[in-house]
């Protein structure tokens, strides 16, 4: 039975491998998907084993081919393909990557690892991020320990990235719980005073460089040198310095080295130095990079005059500082500092600020920046004294405790009625506003609420005013012709009329030279134009600009004629007929208008939502049609208000009702 299974699974293998092969030439994994699938076999073999081997094997034969780097992408993007379709097994594509780094150079491996960077989307996806999580970790550390810090640094970074796009922030296996030191990073220097003065050579090194002229009062010496490099050992453990007798070590050294910082200053080198040609610069530029520093004793006086070298020193110290004073869980009762110690930290701290600051190029900027870096370094500490809780909060899963769990109530409810729609304003009459429609917004928006006047009506009675030919005389003086424009003089109308013509006209929004006319004047400027668009044979009304003495009594006798005209006007105006209704003339129509007061209301032009507060707000037909009348007829006490409900009542065919009014 066993020799029948391994015939099987090597025809199989052999099948598969060649229709694997030719669909990657052609590029086609549905032909290959759509054959496995159809694939029948005497003892119905495992079809999922069979194409993970296979796909191994071809895997096995490109990585030879420097030409085939292409190929191994696309095989890779089958094998996930196979995944997603059920026909392979979800670790076979971690398996391919790992054979790939683990048999490529690095050279190669760099170029092909973008296929593992493009897909980090699918790896965090089911069902590969469970099955490969392990695989991926494993296969980048892997990588890691090939790289070299200094030759390969884009590459290093490239990983660490991947990694962290990849799990995850709660994923345990990339934190530090247990607040660990990196113990192996050793600095070795020499510990003992050789031959050679290290004073004599640095003043060979300050006449060589021309840097005589810097003095301190802390000499260069191996005093100094020694305290220096011995700091190191605070920086990678620094639980030594809750320790009384190493803490006076340890402070005595970063005050010496701080002084010597703070007596030699810098002086901004990119202003002071030669030029170089631009090739050399970026040359150097990206030269500028040292994983760790030599600890020789002759170097000591030109680290000490590198910007960049005193920029690690102090940022160091700013690092243990922050560590020491920080609440960290993994601290013990013993790992704390006294007031005395708190207090020299935070002393210490502004003067490694103020050095960093006056630290070229650059200080300030870069003082700053690593302020704002410690500064999330303590949110992520607290994030971790606090168990890593998960930033993405998981939906109640228990719905039975979601079913017991009383309904909170929003905002607004308790003005909610019992249909849940309508709201309670504690007055009859703002409820029943508020509700007369469901949406008072669209409410708001219907062509019934539009009481928006057209130009051309509201304007009528100016634009007649401006006709010439509505005047008795062709010419007329500034004043007369001023006199003329009844409305545009009442300043009611002028301001309903500049509120409709910043909405409707394009006049009133025209550059002018003039600095400022009257608004009478502006307004009647307006208004010659719009009459001008209505008759184009309309001629504005100007003054005469001068006037003689023949002129003047032709003025006065004009003058005479118009008080005469007023006269005879207001003789008119005493003999006309009443044009209001009497309070005893509206009751008397109310009782006879009966259930038609609403059709009575629609004639004299009032909205619908008018009539219906009349008819809900009273009770009785003749009390709504009382207080109807009444509040249309006060509405403009000038209006012939007779008149306009002669006519509505003539046209109900009502005029019978006119002869019991007893008006005129």
């Amino acid at each position: 039975m066993a020799a029948i299974i391994t015939l099987e699974f090597d025809k199989g293998r052999s099948v598969f491998k060649s229709v694997l092969e030719k669909s990657l030439v052609a590029s086609d994994i549905e032909s290959l998907l759509s054959f496995v699938e159809a694939y029948q076999d005497e003892i119905f073999l495992e079809k999922r084993t069979v194409l993970d081997q296979v796909f191994r094997d071809i895997l096995c034969k490109m990585i030879s081919d420097v030409s085939k780097t292409s190929l191994l992408k696309t095989v890779i993007t089958f094998a996930i393909q196979a995944v997603k379709q059920d026909m392979c097994s979800p670790s076979t594509p971690f398996l391919m990557m790992a054979d790939i780094f683990d048999m490529l150079t690095i050279k190669r491996c760099e170029d092909i690892f973008d296929l593992v960077e493009d897909k980090v989307t699918v790896w965090k996806s089911e069902p590969f991020y469970e099955s490969g999580k392990n695989y991926l970790l494993r296969m980048c550390n892997d990588l890691i320990r090939r790289l070299s810090k200094s030759q390969n640094t884009v590459f290093c970074g490239r990983i660490q990235l991947f990694l962290s796009r990849l799990f995850p922030l709660s994923e345990k296996s990339a934190l530090n719980l247990a607040s660990q030191f990196n113990l192996d990073n050793v600095t070795i220097y020499a510990k003992h005073e050789k031959s050679t003065c290290l004073t004599n050579f640095q003043a060979e090194v300050m006449e060589v460089d021309d840097a005589g002229d810097q003095s301190s009062s802390i000499p260069i010496d191996y005093h100094l040198y020694r305290k220096f490099w011995a700091l190191q050992d605070f920086f990678r453990r620094p639980t030594q310095c809750y320790d009384k007798s190493l803490w006076e070590f340890f402070s005595q050294n970063a005050s010496d080295v701080m002084s010597i910082f703070a007596s030699y200053k810098l002086d901004d080198v990119s202003s002071t130095r030669k030029k170089v040609p631009t090739t050399q610069q970026s040359h150097q530029h990206v030269q500028n990079f040292f994983a760790k520093y030599l600890t020789s004793e002759k170097l000591l006086n030109l680290q000490l005059s590198d910007s960049n070298f005193r920029r690690y020193v102090l940022v160091q110290f700013l690092i243990i500082f922050q560590y020491l004073r920080a609440t960290v869980k993994f601290k013990t009762q013993v790992q704390s500092l006294t007031d005395e110690q708190s207090e020299w930290i935070k002393e210490s701290q502004e003067k490694v600020s103020k050095l960093l600051c006056e630290t070229p190029p650059h200080g300030e900027q870069f003082c700053n920046s690593v302020k704002h870096i410690l500064e999330r370094e303590e949110h992520w500490n607290n994030w971790k004294n606090e168990s890593c809780p998960n930033f993405i909060k998981e939906k109640q899963r228990d719905q039975s405790k979601a079913k017991t769990k009383p309904k909170r109530k929003r905002i607004g409810d308790d003005l909610l009625a019992s249909n849940g729609k309508s709201l309670k304003l504690g007055n009859s009459e703002l409820t029943r506003l508020w509700n007369l429609n469901s949406d008072n917004m669209e409410a708001a928006k219907a062509e019934s609420r539009v009481f928006l006047p057209k130009l051309d009506d509201f304007f009528a009675n100016a634009i007649e005013q401006a006709d010439p030919e509505a005047m008795v005389e062709e010419q007329y003086n500034h004043e007369r012709v001023m006199r003329h424009f009844r409305d545009i003089n009442q300043q009611n109308f002028q301001w309903k009329a500049y509120r409709l013509l910043a909405r409707s006209s394009p006049h009133f929004f025209v550059h002018t030279n003039t600095p400022g006319l009257p608004i009478n004047v502006h307004l009647k400027d307006i208004v010659d134009k719009m009459a001008k668009e209505i008759n184009p044979h309309h001629q504005m009304v100007e003054p005469k600009p001068e006037m003689g003495v023949a002129d003047e009594e032709d003025d006065i006798k004009d003058n005479n004629e118009e008080h005469e005209e007023d006269d005879m006007r207001n003789e008119q105006d005493e003999v006309n007929p009443q044009l209001q209704l009497t309070n005893d003339q509206i009751c008397l129509l109310a009782d006879q208008i009966g259930t038609q007061w609403i059709s009575l209301g629609e004639k004299l032009g009032l909205p619908p939502d008018d009539l219906t507060y009349f008819k809900d707000s009273f009770d009785g037909t003749a009390e709504s049609a009382l207080n109807m009348i009444t509040v249309w007829q006060e509405e403009d006490p000038e209006r012939d208000s007779i008149g306009l409900i002669r006519e509505a009542l003539n046209g109900l065919k009502l005029s019978r009702i006119l002869e019991t009014l007893n008006v005129s």
